[in-house]
């Protein structure tokens, strides 16, 4: 009798996402199950620390999103929406430790969400690498990413156990809007190593999630992005199936629900 309305039944998610940043909702509209939603909160990612390192970001504003401040913030905002989980959209958070150690995020942000759960990037990657058994992958970092964070992505998957067989920044041009699947297809078939058993496309910003399903069918082992894993873990937390997505990696696939 009457028409969608886009209330959800299932669950609404509060994500996020940095303030000049598109990618998050853009790939989460497209693969979310059905009665789940997002909701995004906003915090300060000074674009100027970006700009100032020719379209790279700096690891000085990855610290800035890690340490208190705009993050509490728009967590903080989340907590009375009645939203069921939060869950943050910045990768490389994980990357450089300290404030932005997962654990300790999690433990800081969940004190500002009213009880609600508290989901990270780096933590959801680490889980679905567990979940799908692989020890040996290759991290693809978006095109705006400097060596240097990328070589901090090496040292954090090594911390965590995994054996890093290549890890680069794509070959592709900076900037969110230059990116499109068909080059980020080509680059990552034409990168991979023989003894890889997974490929991480890193940064919750760099558009991928729609190369997942040929790049798995044409280099046979499984991929996983930052939007991915990140949609895969919340959905576990909620406990929801996550077997209703269905052409975005078999790790949707692999998984049964978070204990």
């Amino acid at each position: 009798m009457f028409e969608p309305d886009g209330w959800v039944y299932r669950a609404r998610v509060g994500l996020l996402v940095p303030d000049s940043d598109v990618g998050p909702e853009s790939e989460w509209s497209a693969i979310v199950p059905a009665g789940v939603s997002a909701y995004a909160s906003r915090f300060r990612l000074p674009v100027g620390l970006v700009a100032a390192v020719g379209d790279r970001i700096a690891n000085t504003a990855v610290e800035y999103v890690a340490a208190p401040g705009p993050l509490d913030d728009a967590t903080a905002l989340l907590a009375d929406t009645g939203v069921d989980i939060v869950a943050l959209a910045f990768m490389s958070t994980s990357y450089v430790g300290g404030a932005g150690d997962d654990p300790k995020l999690v433990e800081r942000l969940g004190k500002l969400t009213s009880g609600k759960p508290v989901v990270t990037t780096g933590r959801a990657v680490l889980d679905a690498l567990t979940q799908l058994g692989a020890g040996r992958v290759m991290l693809v970092d978006p095109p705006w990413f400097p060596p240097d964070l990328t070589a901090l992505g090496r040292a954090w998957l090594e911390r965590n156990g995994f054996a890093v067989t290549h890890a680069a920044p794509a070959g592709l041009p900076s900037g969110q809007g230059n990116v499109h699947p068909g080059g980020l297809y080509r680059w990552v078939r034409s990168t991979v190593t023989s003894d890889t058993e997974a490929v991480i496309i890193a940064g919750n910003g760099f558009r991928a999630v729609g190369v997942v399903r040929s790049l798995e069918a044409d280099i046979g082992v499984p991929v996983i992005t930052a939007n991915t894993a990140l949609l895969w873990q919340t959905l576990r937390r909620l406990g929801l199936p996550t077997g209703e997505v269905t052409r975005y990696g078999r790790l949707f696939a692999a998984a049964g629900r978070d204990g």
